[in-house]
């Protein structure tokens, strides 16, 4: 079951309704804020808390401020994922299958890349487009097409893509430095909507797809999907698995 999406303000009241129409839920005003798993819809943006989440502040999407801003900014920088892009003559047409909280879909952005994102939760979806239209960087997201959808589906579509990304889940761990924050949250957000995919079913399927390129990113000790990696870009707690 969805959770309830509750305003701060009539003025909210028409934008509340919209969206939890969509995600497929009920909204209310702020005077039945509840200490239960709900979204918050205020002047300041959509926020989603939980009362089980290690933070205890509510989560939000901000693409003006912190590690995802900083690593925008050092984008030429990024050497690991620019050496599994590989050299092109011209900008790429890349599908992120997992979109999340766009951290890699900024950075190919940033390269000059045009990036279509899909982000299977739409609780996910609606923060990260609430995150967009905030953003005081508008320029950089006219190249991204922000779809919610199982990324499976686009197998139909995937000739007209030059590269398929996947960076599904981690594994939760301790030494996860996001573990007590965003990737908490994430992982409650998709056990709220009951999303639990396969990793290795969703690469069977997409390395199937008719693609020039398929780029996988790992834990650096984690397993291969398969064995017929054309080559591996190699970092210090992260890896990409490249097949052409």
């Amino acid at each position: 079951m969805m959770p309830p999406l509750i305003y701060s303000s009539d003025q909210n009241k028409y934008f509340a309704e919209e969206l939890a129409s969509f995600i497929g839920t009920t909204s209310c005003d702020v005077r039945q804020m509840t200490q239960h798993c709900h979204l918050y819809l205020s002047d300041s943006g959509l926020s989603f808390f939980h009362p089980e989440a290690r933070s205890t502040k509510k989560f939000k999407i901000d693409f003006n401020s912190g590690t995802t801003r900083w690593r925008i900014n050092r984008a030429d920088h990024e050497k690991l994922i620019k050496k599994a892009l590989g050299k092109h003559e011209a900008p790429l047409n890349i599908l992120d299958c997992t979109a999340g909280m766009l951290q890699d879909t900024l950075l190919f952005l940033s390269l000059g890349h045009k990036v279509t994102a899909v982000e299977q939760s739409k609780i996910l979806f609606c923060l990260l487009n609430d995150a967009i239209n905030r953003s005081n960087d508008q320029e950089i997201f006219k190249a991204l097409t922000l779809i919610n959808a199982n990324a499976l589906s686009y197998k139909a579509k995937a000739e007209k893509f030059d590269v398929i990304y996947f960076d599904p889940m981690y594994p939760v761990s301790k030494k996860n430095a996001l573990n007590s924050g965003q990737l908490d949250y994430i992982t409650k957000i998709l056990a709220t909507e009951s999303i639990d995919n396969d990793p290795i079913k969703d690469f069977e399927v997409l390395s199937s797809m008719p693609i020039k390129k398929m780029v996988i990113k790992r834990p650096i000790k984690a397993e291969p999907f398969s064995k017929k990696i054309n080559y591996q870009v190699l970092g210090k707690t992260t890896r990409f698995d490249v097949y052409i």
